[in-house]
Order: structure tokens, then C-alpha cells, then sequence
């Protein structure tokens, strides 16, 4: 009999939770937004998408919330949003976080959520988990297994509001400003999840999906170009390179895709038979401050000279598709001063922390940028050796007023390096390191193919012009 009861209280519960009707305004969107003029009309097009399914199903609109729009230090890392959502009383049954680029189909996620009765499920988050197959360099090498999951940020994730209650005190007592770096937001957003809830994971739900179905609530929408491209390359290629590494690395780039540029340079210390038409620039062991700082002045009068409109600066060990490269740069104001690439933070979330642009995934400059970065006085380096992407990249465009803008198109390690399902989601523009690694089998797989559709219509239209 008591067995028959418990079994029947089950069947209640389970049929109860799975009724819960929300509304939209039981969800508040936090959209990850930037600055940039191009990413903060994405953010600000979804919001209008948003508004109006809101609208065509009779409802009142939800709370929306475009992160570039709050004086908010590291909002992007996200924990800093928690404490502030609750100082100005912003309260929902749902907190769903997404990013620009983010697809939500509104009556989708409501229905997908309304599974949940968070009243019961009282620890939970939801969203389209991702796992490392093995300890990787982005999460510090981290020995954890499959079950410790995180999402992808660019289908986006709901927080219960009890979960999201508790999380409040905890992200606003000064934990999080004792982490120096902020390397991949999603992965250490998990873990300060984790360890400061009881233990509390990430549920899979597969409405949140990594390509677009039928059935999804959310997905990552594809990356369109936002105008056609012209014959003529702006862009100017600054390869880092030094006497070690001429033979080992320079000849597998040339093979590969430097071949497809058409304004390039390589930056060594010394000149030898396998590099004999590079520049000379100061030699550093580390840091590579003074080296980088060179390669900005010795290259800022050839992008006026050819009027080229932006610099792309990359090592000897990076590996990437300039064919996507050059579409992404349609949608940027090159007389703006822009600087693109991956994103990652020093002591982010304090009034003295800084954003910086990692080197090796590729670091695009505007023109305009360059020349204001090495006006003299400016960016001068506090030592030869001090990080370059840290200070160049970060320090100095802080004190130029710029922010950095993120694209999750730029990788700082390997293709194995990332969750599958994330690469999924994304056609990539760039990687970095051959450790372990076949770099012609990562460009084959990766790159060779949106290179070779792009580069070999540019020679066919040439022929005609000429």
C-alpha cells in the first residue's frame, strides 16, 4: 500500500511540474553585449526580436538587459552581473543569459522551462553542456571528468531563482576579484556555480541546442558577412617570428595560408637562409613588448602608403583562414578604432583590472588604432620584456578610451584544446600552437576549403579585370 503511494505522489509531482505555464515576464534576458557598433546592433536586434514575440503572444514583455549599457566592471565574466540584477530588484522565475549572437524562440523556451517547477528544483540551472575530454590548457588542466559540465554560452542558459538567490551574497563578497585571470567565461562561471552552491551542475537541456532543429528555444545563429568583399586585400599581415623557429614553423605558414595575402611581413630577430626577406626588429626572450611595439611603427606608414585599413598580428604558430577573416572585417569601421581577436581578463571584475587580447589567436588593429597606440608618450613599453597582448592589447587601449571587442571565432589553442559541440557551433577563423599537433591536418579540416572557394574566385576575377 505505501509503496502504491509513493508511487502515485510521484506520478502527481511529475505531472504537476511538467504544467507549469510561464509568462514571459517569469524570464528576465541578460544579453552579454559590446560596444562596438556592429556586436551592440546585434544585441539590440535581438531585443527587438524579443519585444515582439512577446507581443504576438498576447503577453507582457520580460525584462531585458544589454550588458554594454551598465557601469558594471567584468560583465562579461558574469558573475559581477549577480549582485547587481539584485541591487536594482530585478527578480524573474528564470534568468536566462545569452549573447548577441544568440537565437531564442520565445514560446520554445518557455515551454522547455515550464518543465521545471522551480519552486521544487530549487538548485538548477539549465542550458546545452559542454565537457573536456581530457585536461586542457584553457581550463588550466583541470582533472575533471565528463561529469563536470558547463554551458555554451552562445545557446544560452536559465538560472532558477532560488539558485540565482543564493548566488548573490556569494558573488558579491569578493570571491571572484581574487581570480587573477578570466580565460574562458563559461567554464569558470561553472565552477563558481559549483563551488559556491551545494555543488549545484549544470542540467542538460536539449532545447538549448548548438546548431539549429526543428524543436530548439535557442541556438548560436550562423556568422554572415555584412557586405561583399573587394578584389582589392586591406589588410596588412605582421607575422612574429624569430631565428629558432625560420625553418621549423615559417615554412608550414607559407604552405599553408600566408600564401593567400597579399600585404605580409615577417618580424624576426635575425635574418638567415630560411628567412631572407624579413624585418629586424629588437630581440626579446619574454614578453615581447619592445618586438611588438616595433612591428606597430615600422608597419603604421604602409598601411597608409597602400591604404590598407587594418593590421593583423599573429606568431609563427598560428593557424587560421584569412578568407574568413577578411568577411568578418566587413562589418567594422575600419576609421573607428577597433581592435578584434579572443578576449581574456586581468583581475576583470576591480576598478584597476583591464580586458586584453590574447596574441596568439590573431590580434586585428584598425588603422586609426595603430597610429594612436604608438604616438609617442602613448603606449611606450614599461620594459622590453613586459607582456605585449597584455599591455599593447590591453593596458594601453584602456588608456585610449578602447575596448576590446571579443569575437569566439579567434582560438588561443588547438581545435582538441575546445569542446567539440562549441567548435560545432562556429566556423572558426583561427587557432594557435603546433604541439601534439599536425598543423597541416588542422587547416585542411578547418580552414583549406572556405580559403580555396574565396581565394580562387579573387584570381578568376582578376583575370577578367586584366
Amino acid at each position: 500500500m505505501f509503496l502504491k503511494l509513493r508511487i502515485l505522489v510521484t506520478l502527481i509531482f511529475f505531472s504537476i511540474s511538467s504544467i507549469i505555464a510561464l509568462e514571459p515576464s517569469d524570464l528576465v534576458f541578460i544579453i552579454l553585449s559590446q560596444e562596438e557598433s556592429y556586436n551592440a546592433a546585434q544585441a539590440q536586434l535581438l531585443e527587438t526580436d524579443l519585444i515582439k514575440q512577446s507581443s504576438v503572444l498576447d503577453k507582457v514583455p520580460h525584462k531585458i538587459i544589454l550588458t554594454h549599457d551598465l557601469d558594471v566592471f567584468g560583465s562579461w565574466t558574469i558573475v559581477p552581473l549577480i549582485p547587481y540584477l539584485a541591487s536594482i530588484n530585478v527578480t524573474a522565475q528564470w534568468y536566462v543569459f545569452c549573447t548577441e549572437n544568440t537565437v531564442v524562440r520565445l514560446s520554445k523556451l518557455l515551454k522547455a522551462l515550464g518543465q521545471y517547477d522551480v519552486d521544487i528544483y530549487r538548485n538548477l540551472w539549465v542550458g546545452h553542456s559542454l565537457y573536456d575530454k581530457e585536461p586542457t590548457i584553457i581550463h588550466h588542466f583541470a582533472e575533471h571528468s565528463k561529469k563536470f559540465k558547463y554551458p555554451n554560452l552562445q545557446s544560452g542558459f536559465a538560472i532558477s531563482k532560488h539558485l540565482f538567490n543564493s548566488l548573490v551574497k556569494k558573488a558579491g563578497d569578493g570571491t571572484v576579484n581574487s581570480i587573477d585571470f578570466s580565460v574562458d567565461v563559461s567554464y569558470e562561471f561553472s565552477k563558481f556555480v559549483f563551488n559556491e552552491s551545494k555543488s549545484a551542475r549544470l542540467t542538460h537541456l536539449p532545447a538549448f541546442c548548438i546548431v539549429a532543429t526543428e524543436d530548439c528555444a535557442t541556438y548560436p545563429r550562423p556568422f554572415y558577412p555584412c557586405d561583399k568583399l573587394s578584389a582589392k586585400q586591406n589588410v596588412y599581415v605582421a607575422v612574429k617570428t624569430c631565428t629558432k623557429f625560420h625553418k621549423e614553423r615559417l615554412d608550414i605558414i607559407r604552405k599553408l595560408w600566408i600564401r593567400h595575402a597579399e600585404h605580409a611581413g615577417f618580424f624576426t630577430d635575425q635574418l638567415d637562409e630560411n628567412l631572407r626577406d624579413g624585418i629586424v626588429v629588437p630581440k626579446t626572450d619574454q614578453g615581447h613588448c619592445a618586438k611588438t611595439f616595433a612591428i606597430l611603427k615600422y608597419v603604421a606608414p604602409i598601411l597608409d602608403e597602400r591604404k590598407l585599413d587594418w593590421l593583423l598580428i599573429v606568431d609563427d604558430d598560428t593557424i587560421l583562414s584569412l578568407s574568413r577573416l577578411f568577411q568578418l572585417l566587413t562589418c567594422y569601421n575600419p576609421e573607428n578604432s577597433v581592435a578584434i581577436g579572443e578576449r581574456y581578463g586581468y583581475r576583470a571584475t576591480k576598478i584597476h583590472g583591464y580586458d586584453y587580447l590574447t596574441g596568439g589567436a590573431g590580434v586585428v588593429l584598425s588603422t586609426a588604432l595603430v597610429h594612436k597606440i604608438i604616438k609617442p608618450g602613448v603606449c611606450n613599453c614599461p620594459v622590453e620584456t613586459t607582456p605585449d597582448d597584455m599591455f599593447l592589447f590591453g593596458v594601453c587601449l584602456a588608456h585610449l578610451g578602447v575596448k576590446v571587442t571579443n569575437s569566439p571565432l579567434f582560438h588561443q589553442a588547438r581545435p582538441s584544446d575546445y569542446a567539440e559541440a562549441y567548435l560545432a557551433s562556429q566556423e572558426p577563423i583561427s587557432f594557435h600552437k603546433f604541439w601534439m599537433i599536425e598543423p597541416e591536418e588542422v587547416y585542411e579540416q578547418w580552414f583549406e576549403d572556405a580559403d580555396l572557394v574565396m581565394f580562387s574566385k579573387n584570381k578568376a576575377r582578376k583575370r577578367i579585370e586584366l
